[in-house]
């Protein structure tokens, strides 16, 4: 269950939420900004507004008396709730991974959040006027409700939302055990930020087969996965294209202490810029940094890097390796499937590391072979960038002895020879990532973690055997059963989707 306070962030960081209940009660009891709200009713509500559960509204004038009896205990006190009295909360399931809930259920659900809120009087406090509202599927497919509260008790005192989202997060997991919901993975912190709506429109409206943020993930893992220090990770990122620019600590440009990169705009467009740790929370410049060598003379060659000053440097990026790399290639995946056969399942860190070593293969494969239109090579980074991500209370995936092969492998993916027995080589990998992706799938079985499981479960068996068939052929790896669940079964669809200077521009859009 995802709970979602609505509100704005000011630029001073403060929240300000709507102070309109009136609009907000037309805007939930009409069409929707997509019409997408097919039949609002009523699913529970304070028991002062008087409102039966399951009432739909036929006539417009009620639903403005709605929203003034919801006012009502700030009309008459005058109090005022800084950043505005009207507090609104959606909360929605998935509609791939869970059963459709009945409205009863939503009442319990919508009153359970009240309590856990303490808008209602089992606070030992006065009660505030709220109401929930479903519509019905979003465009999206999920099953959600809106619950719209009067932030004004009825003795005209406030209620607190002091740390709102954590109790809520608290809460949508406690609702998650009690009706047998899907498991948010964000919520553990071991989750990767998701794609709004908005970037999905932006790609399809110009054109380009995937949302950028996607895309730059992946440039960003590759470059940093086959670095061996910071100055070299901003060479091979600038390398690929991508727009980079450092964010400075506070004194001036002596102290990088984070970034945030761009793809090139069309012209007359800005660049979009995500900072590292938008793009997952393993890529920030602090967890980055616990992966390269670190002292006085990388650090500052890395500064001089990120301004772009002093004479243009080259290192291990700029190396063309022979095609007989690809054989060392398999070697060291070799090595390194040996030594994690005496890897516990519950090394976290080890296999977090292992995790993340395969990804950033996976996303330099994936720019060799499939360019710009991302397949199963990027599907394959994208899930093993999910197992690199370590959850509250475990230790974070750092240099590790026994993933530390899987750099030079990485190394080799981005820079061997595009000729001769380039075709072999890029087949031989494949076929030895494999191995990888089908142990970490009985890691994550082991621990009991299904949906990650089937994720790889479903790559190794469907989309990365075919696209090694049709290199050179060949079965799956025996280490993922036959009889997994499809990633439909178990967590919805898999979606299927067909050297610069930093820009010192701060006019343009940053996420």
């Amino acid at each position: 269950m995802i709970a979602k306070v609505i509100d704005k962030k000011q630029s001073d960081g403060r929240r300000v939420r709507g102070s309109d209940p009136v609009g907000l009660a037309l805007y939930l009891f009409g069409p929707g900004k997509h019409n997408e709200h097919v039949d609002p009713h009523i699913v529970a509500a304070d028991v002062t507004l008087g409102v039966p559960d399951g009432h739909r509204y036929t006539d417009k004038r009620d639903i403005i008396d709605l929203g003034h009896d919801l006012n009502a205990p700030h009309k008459l006190f005058g109090t005022e709730f800084p950043g505005g009295h009207v507090w609104h909360l959606v909360l929605s399931n998935d509609g791939k991974k869970d059963r459709l809930l009945a409205d009863e259920e939503w009442a319990e659900i919508a009153r359970s959040a009240m309590d856990k809120m303490g808008f209602t009087e089992s606070s030992g406090k006065a009660a505030c006027r709220w109401f929930a509202v479903r519509h019905g599927l979003s465009i999206d497919g999920n099953d959600h409700i809106h619950i719209a509260v009067n932030l004004i008790r009825e003795d005209g005192t406030k209620a607190s939302i002091w740390n709102d989202r954590r109790k809520l997060q608290t809460f949508a997991a406690e609702m998650e055990r009690r009706y047998g919901l899907a498991v948010i993975e964000g919520r553990s912190g071991a989750g990767l930020p998701g794609v709004t709506r908005a970037e999905k429109e932006i790609a399809a409206r110009t054109g380009q087969p995937e949302p950028a943020r996607l895309r730059l993930t992946r440039a960003v893992r590759a470059a940093a996965v086959a670095s061996a220090s910071e100055a070299e990770f901003v060479r091979r990122l600038r390398g690929t294209g991508v727009l980079a620019r450092p964010r400075y600590g506070e004194g001036g440009r002596t102290e990088v202490v984070g970034y945030s990169v761009a793809l090139r705009p069309v012209e007359g467009g800005k660049p979009v810029w995500f900072g590292g740790g938008k793009l997952a929370p393993d890529l920030t410049l602090a967890r980055l940094r616990a992966h390269w060598k670190q002292d006085v003379d990388t650090r500052r060659e890395a500064v001089e890097e990120w301004i772009g000053e002093g004479p243009a440097r080259t290192g291990r990026e700029a190396r063309v390796l022979r095609a007989e790399a690809w054989t060392e290639a398999e070697e060291q995946i070799n090595g390194v499937l040996a030594r994690l056969a005496e890897v516990d399942v519950e090394d976290w860190e080890t296999w977090a590391g292992v995790a993340r070593e395969a990804a950033g293969i996976y996303a330099a494969l994936s720019a060799r072979l499939e360019g710009r239109y991302p397949g199963p090579l990027a599907r394959a980074a994208e899930a093993l960038s999910r197992s690199a991500q370590s959850r509250h209370g475990q230790p974070r995936a750092r240099r590790s002895g026994v993933a530390s092969p899987l750099r030079g492998v990485q190394m080799i993916a981005i820079q061997a020879r595009s000729m001769g027995r380039s075709r072999e080589g890029e087949a031989m990998l494949i076929r030895s990532m494999f191995r990888i992706v089908g142990i970490l799938h009985d890691v994550h079985a082991a621990r009991g973690e299904a949906t990650q499981s089937a994720r790889l479960a479903v790559l190794a068996q469907g989309e990365l055997a075919a696209l090694h068939r049709s290199l050179i052929g060949g079965g799956l790896p025996q280490s993922v059963s036959a009889d997994q669940p499809t990633i439909g079964q178990a967590e919805g669809r898999v979606e299927q989707q067909p050297g610069n200077r930093p820009d010192r521009d701060r006019d343009d859009r940053e996420i």
